[in-house]
């Protein structure tokens, strides 16, 4: 069946949406998960030229002086659906060549997509912009389907939240998961509140993406702590950041005690504490706790059924921008190798360079497939069983 239509693969995380084609190495667009409303009704477009009052994306950041801006995404969830169907209309008119009704959509979504979001989002693209066909899928399978893979254990680290979730060819098994909140945003927030201490006056949100870039920067993850401790306090020239305006910004040991935060939590202030055996593991009983990554990934491998574990270790799949720390995929690999499960089997992590993009990249490769339209939820179907039919399509 030859595909006519093309298809947009739509990735929404908490702090970057990235938009393209499918069959495309690369998302078009790489924009803000925000929207921008003005302070004061009438004046903000007629001022900037622009054709709104609001703005959605780095535009709408761009002007953050004169508005109020929300985040429709917390934790790859949505929060806001009329402000995602905002900074929908500003992708499909203003920054892609295409035509909503004449297009098809790929929307990766998160694992913890509710019910009622799900149908919600169903009802926004075909009563709102006319898709013909529609199809869903979790962040976790396009992760894996990113490196030629049908099954790994995907860790998927983002701004808002970390996901661990086991595939198992090509579906994504819903009893072997875990969610921590320490993630992207949580570790610029210790950043922060690090450089604060030191005396460094950020208050402003240009000063938070500042240390956003800091962290992107000179942020690593250390083998081991306690050696890399020693190891700075005997250089003699100490790493900092550069301000246009030629002040430094000297980073210390946060440089690597703040990604520690991802490997063991309770290492927040306390350079004593970082050894993995100190580490607290705190899981409730939806999955979603504070413990460290090894312990995170043993949890999701426990959870799996037997056959699958260690096809599971040998592909453990890193993904997005909060994985992109050198020295993190030596680091896991070492700890998971020293877990029970590692016995019988070699722990293997797969980090491809462009792993920021892997949830979109993924779903680009599935987009392409000539089985796609089979996978898709059409309008017709919609519109004779409503929303709930998403559940039995997709």
């Amino acid at each position: 069946m030859v595909q006519q239509q093309p298809v947009v693969v739509f990735d929404m995380g908490s702090n970057k949406t990235r938009v393209g084609f499918a069959g495309e190495e690369a998302p078009r667009v790489i924009s803000s998960t925000v929207v921008g409303v003005p302070r004061q009704r009438g004046l903000v477009g007629s001022l900037l030229q622009h054709y709104s009052d609001d703005y959605a994306g780095d535009a709408a950041c761009a002007q953050e002086g004169m508005l109020n801006l929300s985040y429709p995404v917390r934790n790859r969830c949505i929060t806001s659906m009329p402000e995602v169907e905002h900074f929908l209309q500003d992708v499909f008119y203003s920054r892609l060549p295409l035509v909503p009704s004449n297009t098809m959509m790929l929307w990766v979504e998160s694992v913890r997509t509710s019910r009622e979001d799900r149908e919600r989002l169903c009802e926004m693209m075909f009563e709102s912009f006319g898709l013909p066909q529609l199809g869903l899928v979790a962040a976790s399978a396009t992760t894996v389907f990113s490196t030629g893979r049908t099954t790994g254990l995907v860790v998927d680290s983002g701004e808002g939240c970390t996901n661990f979730n086991a595939v198992w060819e090509g579906y994504n098994l819903q009893y072997a998961t875990h969610t921590s909140d320490v993630a992207g945003r949580v570790l610029t927030d210790r950043l922060l509140a690090f450089l604060r201490a030191k005396g460094y006056p950020l208050s402003t949100p240009n000063d938070r993406r500042i240390v956003e870039d800091v962290k992107h920067t000179l942020c690593y993850v250390a083998a081991d702590v306690q050696e890399e401790v020693k190891k700075m306090h005997k250089k003699l020239q100490k790493e900092y950041y550069g301000l246009p305006d030629e002040q430094r910004i000297y980073v210390e040991e946060s440089q690597f005690m703040v990604p520690e935060l991802l490997f063991n939590p309770s290492a927040e202030g306390d350079i004593g504490c970082c050894g993995r055996n100190n580490a607290e593991v705190n899981v409730d009983a939806s999955g979603v706790g504070a413990g460290g990554w090894t312990d995170a990934i043993a949890k999701v491998v426990e959870s799996a059924p037997h056959f699958t574990r260690p096809h599971l270790l040998k592909s453990i799949v890193l993904g997005g921008g909060n994985t992109m720390f050198p020295g993190i995929e030596q680091r896991l690999r070492r700890e998971v190798s020293a877990l029970p499960a590692s016995v019988e089997c070699e722990a293997n992590c797969v980090a491809f360079r462009d792993r920021d993009l892997a949830a979109w990249i993924g779903g680009s490769v599935v987009a392409s497939m000539p089985t796609f339209p089979h996978m898709c939820l059409s309008r017709k179907d919609y519109l004779e069983k409503g929303a709930t039919v998403v559940h039995e399509r997709i």
